[in-house]
């Protein structure tokens, strides 16, 4: 009698409703050799090799860095908000922003998931969640180094603006690359469900960060 693939067995799964489709597309993908990410392929989908509580780790360290930059004069008051501040803001209001920033967005993500009926782990939502907003640090370093070099008063163009809007829309698209490669990889959503979610819950992100900061900064 022959024996049965591990790939075989997956799709009987499937086909037998013990596990759903997207469950099984996410077995065979781990189960099929496939050469590692490297480069710039890596750093659009790290999550194909890092995830669960390494990518966690990463994101508290992305965490650790963005209270750090704030020293720098800048301010992330929001879940996309990066701004340069007047003075450098406490440490306190500091961490509270990576909180409204980070772990409370990461409860929405998780939610919308777990509402469709995924088997995400909150530990793989807080990993994209927070891995995710390394560009965003990156930019906020460039933002407190180029921003003290502004021409105060009415904006003018100038080199040190214009490589400011270069990397904050460049930082942007990969942050929000790293944001779908990431969900779609931690809850196996895909199409609508994937994209229409990801923008709704960008929004209310944004807007209870917000909210967030108004009631509690």
């Amino acid at each position: 009698m022959r024996r049965t693939t591990p790939d075989e067995r997956v799709r009987a799964l499937v086909r037998d409703n013990v596990i759903k489709p997207a469950e099984g597309e996410r077995l065979l993908a781990t189960m099929s050799p496939r050469p590692p990410l490297r480069g710039w392929r890596l750093a659009l989908n790290p999550f194909e090799r890092f995830g669960g509580g390494i990518a966690a780790a990463a994101g508290l360290a992305v965490a650790a860095l963005s209270v750090a930059v704030t020293r720098l004069g800048v301010r992330f008051d929001g879940f996309l908000d990066l701004h340069a501040a007047p003075a450098v803001i406490p440490h306190r209001t500091a961490l509270l922003e990576q909180v409204v920033a980070w772990p409370l967005p990461a409860l929405l993500f998780w939610a919308y998931a777990r509402l469709l009926g995924r088997r995400a782990r909150i530990i793989d939502v807080l990993g994209v969640l927070g891995l995710s907003r390394a560009p965003i640090a990156l930019a906020a370093i460039a933002l407190g180094l180029l921003a003290p070099r502004l021409p105060a008063g009415a904006p003018t163009l100038t080199p040190q603006l214009a490589v400011i809007a270069v990397l904050a829309t460049v930082c942007l698209a990969w942050f929000l690359t790293l944001l779908v490669q990431g969900f779609k990889n931690a809850s196996g959503l895909r199409g609508v469900p994937l994209i229409a979610g990801l923008i709704g819950l960008v929004l209310a992100s944004e807007i209870l960060s917000k909210v967030a900061l108004a009631h509690l900064g």
